[in-house]
């Protein structure tokens, strides 16, 4: 059968079974190298309520929360896109390509204006 991808859209690079994690939408199991990974800050409270509370000076607190989806829903939920074949036989990762735009490798938060 043919092979779609050189690494049959995996990232297992000499590590042997992975691990499984459960999707975050339908709760399938996924091996984690092929999940796709998604942090998020949380936090208990809706936002309009939120706002109000800070207003007032109370601290809303907030937690970091990671996500897993499988391929099927990321691309539903528009997480990720598919790439065209051409693009897909690009080795290089997105994110190297993508950072040639900004000239500083610090992030702008830290910068003084």
């Amino acid at each position: 059968m043919a092979k779609k991808r050189k690494n049959r859209g995996r990232n297992l690079k000499n590590s042997g079974h992975e691990r499984t994690v459960q999707c975050y939408k339908c709760h399938r199991l996924v091996p984690a190298d092929k999940a796709i990974k998604v942090t998020v800050w949380t936090s208990p409270v809706q936002g309009s309520i939120a706002k109000d509370l800070e207003k007032k000076g109370a601290y809303v607190s907030k937690r970091l929360e990671t996500r897993y989806y499988c391929v099927s829903c990321a691309v539903y939920y528009g997480i990720v896109s598919p790439r065209k074949e051409e693009d897909r036989k690009i080795r290089a990762p997105l994110q190297a390509r993508s950072k040639k735009a900004s000239s500083s490798g610090i992030p702008l938060k830290f910068l003084k204006i």
